[in-house]
Formats: structure tokens, C-alpha cells, sequence
């Protein structure tokens, strides 16, 4: 496995998505793109826990838009 090749894709996918979206088309997209790379790299174990680091960053960047837009009282 190329490692450096996997860090700067998941780099680059990172940086894609880093500006999270409240749509159903951003979070669509980050699974189609994540699945794409993981199939890249064979269901690589590394690849895949790289990747749900990831998400798992956008899912709490999320949740924490969320939290913060709800302001009702």
C-alpha cells in the first residue's frame, strides 16, 4: 500500500468537506466519495479507520452547528 497516496487523498477529502452542510446532496456526497476511496484501496483496515476518523470530524462539526443554531427559548 502506498501510504503517502491513501494520507493525501484522505487529505484531500478532509479538506473537500471540511465546510459542513446541513443537505441531503453534502452528506450523499461524503459517503459516494469515502466509499470511492475505500474501494480504491481494497477495504484497506487503514484506509477505512482514516476515513471514519474523518467522518466522525464532520458528523461532530455537525452536531455542534446544530447545537449552536438552536437558539429558541
Amino acid at each position: 500500500m502506498n501510504y503517502f497516496e491513501l494520507y493525501r487523498e484522505i487529505w484531500n477529502f478532509h479538506k473537500k468537506f471540511s465546510e459542513v452542510k446541513n443537505t441531503d446532496e453534502y452528506w450523499q456526497a461524503v459517503i459516494d466519495e469515502s466509499n470511492e476511496i475505500l474501494k480504491k484501496y481494497d477495504k484497506h483496515k487503514f484506509a477505512n479507520d482514516l476515513l471514519l476518523a474523518v467522518i466522525s470530524e464532520l458528523e461532530r462539526i455537525y452536531k455542534e452547528m446544530r447545537a449552536n443554531a438552536d437558539t429558541r427559548v
